[in-house]
């Protein structure tokens, strides 16, 4: 043998060393951080695409709930009006010649509102007056419920009328004013 096929034959040694070494690095280091990788890549896009979901579902609830709480704007300011009986009795006055409040129970077993119930007297020259009123509540800033039955008697005293009839009042509990109801900002990666 000759010092060049020596040669020869330490550099394919050192050729195959070589290669086997890279072949288990490659295999130890490289091909676990590839497969961790993958699972990595896999779950994020599973959960990224669960997180679009749900912040499509939720931006469609919400924008539903922002156009509602704008359509119905009159009546959530009415729910959060405190119940003044003077402002009531202001009110109904200008339909009936008088109006009688007695306060029956006041329910505050609901988290969220308080409920009135009145029962009212009200002296009129005609049933009309009454069916007016009934028409005039949207107007009057509190949440108003008339009940049934409704009574009406003539009185001794000429040609008026006397109603007897239940209204419930809702007032809401809490009087939380948010300040601006925007969209929430949401982070993308």
């Amino acid at each position: 043998m000759s010092f060049k096929e020596i040669r020869l034959i330490r550099l394919l040694i050192w050729v195959l060393v070589y290669l086997v070494t890279l072949f288990v690095l490659i295999f130890t280091l490289v091909v676990p951080v590839v497969k961790r990788y993958k699972n990595v890549n896999h779950r994020y896009a599973t959960q990224k695409a669960a997180y679009l979901q749900a912040k499509n579902e939720h931006d469609t609830i919400f924008d539903r709930f922002r156009a509602l709480k704008s359509k119905n704007r009159k009546i959530i300011q009415a729910f959060e009006n405190r119940w003044d009986e003077k402002t009531f009795l202001a009110k109904a006055k200008s339909y009936f010649e008088s109006v009688g409040l007695k306060p029956v129970d006041v329910n505050e077993s609901d988290p969220h509102y308080k409920v009135y119930e009145i029962n009212a007297r009200a002296r009129m020259d005609s049933p009309q007056n009454f069916y007016r009123f009934l028409e005039a509540l949207p107007s009057i800033p509190y949440v108003i419920q008339a009940d049934f039955p409704i009574a009406f008697r003539a009185l001794k005293q000429g040609d008026q009328i006397e109603g007897i009839f239940r209204i419930r009042v809702y007032e809401e509990k809490v009087f939380k004013k948010e300040s601006n109801l925007s969209k929430p900002s949401v982070s993308k990666r």
